[in-house]
């Protein structure tokens, strides 16, 4: 395991011990979201952007919520998130406004090593003792 994933996994690791797990009928999700060079900014605040309207539709649970930014080995950036949607049926059915913003997320986004613009991928959330 490199520094890196050593890293993000006491993180996480951290997160969940102060929050309580995500329980049935939630969807933990874990995204890679590979950044085009000179829109780290743009795709920062549309994080922040979206995340605040997850939150205004009541869609995601409160926490853990991580993220995260880092730089491949050819130094280009990428953002790794780490939230729970509040129904796995949430993101299939996203109303307009939040697809809108998700379009714009993606826009700032390119394709790597054959893996999509933003990478999405179901985690479970476990406990540590």
């Amino acid at each position: 395991m490199n520094l890196k994933a050593v890293i993000f996994f006491l993180i996480v690791t951290n997160c969940l011990a102060a929050a309580q797990l995500p329980g049935p009928g939630t969807e933990t999700i874990h995204s890679v979201a590979h950044v085009k060079a000179g829109h780290e900014s743009e795709y920062a605040e549309l994080s922040e952007k979206a995340w605040a309207l997850y939150k205004r539709l009541g869609f995601v649970l409160d926490g853990p919520h991580v993220v995260l930014r880092g730089t491949d080995d050819k130094g280009r950036t990428y953002f790794v998130e780490v939230f729970t949607w509040r129904s796995p049926d949430i993101p299939d059915h996203a109303p307009p406004e939040v697809k809108a913003i998700w379009q714009q997320l993606e826009a700032a986004c390119e394709v790597r090593g054959g893996r999509p613009g933003i990478d999405f991928s179901e985690v479970v959330a476990i406990h540590l003792d």
